[in-house]
């Protein structure tokens, strides 16, 4: 109202010269006649209507004449982020009937892990302009805990438009390592093998499964499924081991896998050979160099005990007594 009379009042506004005495107390002589400004109809109109635009579009906090729909899109570039990696989580945005979008509205961000009721984190941001973009990297290791996450994503009623939000869910994975050791490495066809292992890291490691692959030489598989035993302690861990028989001769390859659960992502072990070999052609390691020292060095020390006792045998000997003249 107050900007159409503004308007309506500049139009019918009228320019008059304003003669004006003053006498300055000195010498008591008038000062030049003053001219009041030429006010141009048109910007005046310019001016009022640059106002309104203003007013319109300047964000002045929660509207309490919302009449258009608003809308938020979230991405995030992975839905399991490792622990202790960047988690990017980006956002657009714009009213639901043109997706036109919203710049320069301020919109929050709130993180919450499944189970709890307080966020973790939360932050506030300015959609740019002109795309209505806003973004936020989240280094996981201040999210605390792994596990189920949601990102919820909040616009309050400005402007115009009306509040809305929108909501992302993620998981706070881990990387664990899995070990296996085969003993002994090499055997007789029928002699027992020892293999075992440790899958480090595994959350929680209880009623979990580590399945160990035996490849005889022909690529046929044998797949046990064992049990993981936690460890305890302040890095988690899961201990399995077991034993089997080789059915066949020849080179067999042994490997460990993790499928992983719904917090540790899937690793594999190492491969490690087993050299199996048929009965009566088992091949001995050759004995180290000390068992081939060990006689000479004997042989040596019993011919200087020789010597030494011949030698003293020799001077122990009597000398003959001389003939008489």
């Amino acid at each position: 109202m107050f900007l159409s009379q503004l308007l309506v009042g500049g139009a019918n506004y009228q320019v008059r010269k304003i003669n004006t005495s003053l006498i300055l107390r000195n010498n008591e002589q008038p000062l030049k006649t003053l001219k009041a400004p030429r006010v141009h109809i048109k910007s005046l109109v310019l001016v009022g209507l640059l106002v309104l635009m203003l007013y319109q579009f300047m964000p002045i906090g929660a509207s309490q004449n919302a009449t258009q729909a608003a809308k938020i899109e979230l991405f995030l570039n992975t839905e399991k982020p490792l622990r202790g990696r960047l988690l990017i989580v980006t956002g657009r945005l714009s009213s639901e009937s043109d997706d036109f979008p919203i710049p320069l509205v301020s919109v929050k961000l709130e993180y919450i892990r499944v189970g709890d009721t307080i966020p973790t984190r939360e932050v506030s941001m300015i959609t740019s302009s002109p795309g209505g973009i806003f973004q936020d990297l989240v280094n996981t290791t201040y999210l605390l805990s792994i596990g189920t996450w949601i990102v919820n994503a909040s616009f309050p009623a400005q402007l115009v438009y009306q509040s809305t939000s929108s909501a992302k869910s993620f998981t706070i994975v881990v990387q664990p390592a899995l070990s296996l050791y085969v003993h002994p490495p090499q055997v007789t066809l029928g002699q027992e093998v020892d293999f075992n292992g440790l899958l480090f890291a595994c959350i929680p490691c209880l009623d979990d499964n580590v399945s160990v692959e035996l490849i005889r030489p022909n690529d046929t598989v044998i797949r046990v499924h064992l049990k993981l035993n936690a460890t305890g302690g302040p890095y988690p861990g899961g201990y399995y081991d077991a034993k089997f028989v080789p059915d066949v001769p020849g080179l067999w390859h042994i490997m460990a896998i993790w499928q992983g659960n719904n917090v540790t992502l899937p690793t594999n072990s190492t491969i490690e050979e087993l050299s199996v070999e048929a009965p009566g052609t088992l091949q001995l390691p050759p004995p180290p160099l000390l068992t081939y020292l060990i006689p000479v060095v004997g042989v040596l020390m019993a011919a200087i005990l020789l010597l030494a006792f011949l030698k003293r045998k020799d001077g122990k000997k009597p000398v003959p007594n001389s003939p008489v003249a």
